[in-house]
């Protein structure tokens, strides 16, 4: 008999501090709660575990295509906490054990798939990988990566899934709120996944049975409200209804749900409740508490999903998606990680129950999709780009990543100056090969 599927989903931006991660204690990240009487029907640790991250290393290691090195040494840190946590948590004491099924970077941003061997084993399809920069020309200062997983959760061979995770990270500043939307925009279309069947599909992130977009998407509070803190941790002692009632507030100011409602961006998306934590940026590192001055605090880092079972009314104005029906994915945890101290954000956690499946399709390539919205609804289109142009700018952008990142990692390895001065030596070095190409010096 087919059974839930529990998925874990955190994000994290760094503040480019990724290589760090490996000198700290990630538990309170990457395991917060889950010994939580709540998740003990569904298996002592999740099924599946995905960690998106974003500003993974300095920029001149990134921009040089340099990741790889936290990338794997990242993956087998994880690996053996969770793996570690499922141990001691087994009942007979025995081995329980989590592997990687997946992982990709595109200059800082990065996302791995892991899953819990003594539940999925022979389960999991091929898993595909893509990305995409979004910024001007390709570039992959802002960038979005995909992990795309078939899933077999029916009994007889049958109920296969796709689960998709993309991990991105939008423009800064508050007044790119349009700029957001259009690289959101630009996620759906060429994010692209080809599955190795031999049709030749280019399938976008829609296209898939479950789908989870983390991230730091920099959308901001427009303002706070008058007299109103922005509500902070939880802790003993704390007046509960009045965080919550500061919070509310603040969410009131919300430009990422303002765009949502308007239809220009994360429509037929999900989340959690934010009022349950609060505002993951602009935080003081190596402090649980505290905003810096510099910028309004705002709630950068979320979590979106939508499934296929998800019933229409969930995603009508001012409805609660949270509060979603026994037939469709349910949000088991929502919370963030406030004891994380090495950056100026703060990690954002989901833990997410997939309902048993009602179908039985027989491969991953019948497996169901989350459908269009009704005629009368709107869900930003998708533009079918023609894929020799995504392949063409996919190039261009890599290739100027790298004329800026290579400048900028000479500049700093022979120590002249510190990294911003890099950047901007970098930056004109760039700029002069530029004009020399276009003939305009």
């Amino acid at each position: 008999m087919a059974q839930p599927l529990s998925v874990f989903l955190t994000t994290f931006n760094t503040g480019l501090q990724g290589s760090k991660a490996q000198e700290q204690d990630l538990s309170s990240w990457l395991i917060p709660g889950l010994n939580n009487a709540e998740l003990a029907p569904y298996g002592a640790t999740p099924d599946i575990y995905a960690v998106a991250v974003q500003e993974l290393l300095p920029l001149h290691l990134a921009f040089s295509g340099l990741s790889s090195p936290v990338l794997n040494t990242l993956s087998h840190r994880i690996e053996n906490i969770l793996s570690a946590h499922a141990t001691s948590l087994s009942k007979d004491g025995s081995p329980d054990n989590y592997h990687v099924v997946a992982k990709i970077a595109h200059v800082g941003v990065a996302l791995w798939v892991f899953a819990r061997d003594s539940t999925t084993a022979g389960r999991l399809g091929r898993p595909e990988t893509s990305s995409v920069g979004l910024w001007r020309f390709g570039l992959g200062n802002k960038a979005a990566v995909g992990v795309r997983l078939p899933v077999q959760r029916g009994a007889n061979g049958g109920g296969w899934e796709t689960l998709t995770f993309v991990s991105t990270h939008l423009e800064a500043h508050d007044h790119n709120i349009g700029l957001r939307n259009e690289q959101y925009e630009k996620i759906l279309s060429s994010l692209i996944f080809t599955p190795q069947d031999g049709s030749h599909q280019r399938l976008q992130p829609f296209h898939t049975s479950h789908l989870f977009i983390m991230g730091d998407l920099n959308y901001r509070l427009s303002r706070l409200p008058r007299s109103t803190s922005p509500g902070q941790e939880n802790g003993e002692g704390r007046d509960m209804t009045k965080l919550v009632k500061e919070r509310t507030d603040c969410v009131a100011f919300d430009t990422l749900k303002k765009e949502q409602s308007m239809g220009r961006a994360f429509g037929y998306l999900r989340e959690g409740d934010l009022t349950g934590f609060a505002p993951t940026y602009k935080r003081i590192p190596n402090e649980v508490e505290g905003y810096s001055k510099k910028r309004i605090p705002g709630w950068t880092d979320r979590i979106f999903f939508s499934s296929h079972t998800d019933p229409v009314e969930l995603y009508e104005p001012n409805t609660p998606a949270y509060l979603a029906p026994a037939t469709t994915t349910q949000i088991l945890q929502f919370d963030s990680s406030p004891e994380v101290v090495f950056s100026d954000h703060k990690p954002v956690h989901a833990v997410l129950i997939l309902p048993p499946v009602q179908h039985n399709a027989q491969s991953p390539f019948a497996a169901p999709v989350i459908p269009a919205p009704p005629a009368n609804k709107y869900r930003v289109r998708p533009v079918a780009i023609p894929e020799d142009q995504r392949k063409r700018e996919a190039i261009i952008g890599t290739v100027l990543d790298r004329l800026i990142g290579f400048p900028w990692l000479t500049i700093v390895i022979l120590g002249f100056g510190n990294v911003k001065y890099g950047a901007g030596v970098a930056g004109l070095l760039f700029l002069f090969w530029l004009l020399k190409r276009t003939g305009l010096f």
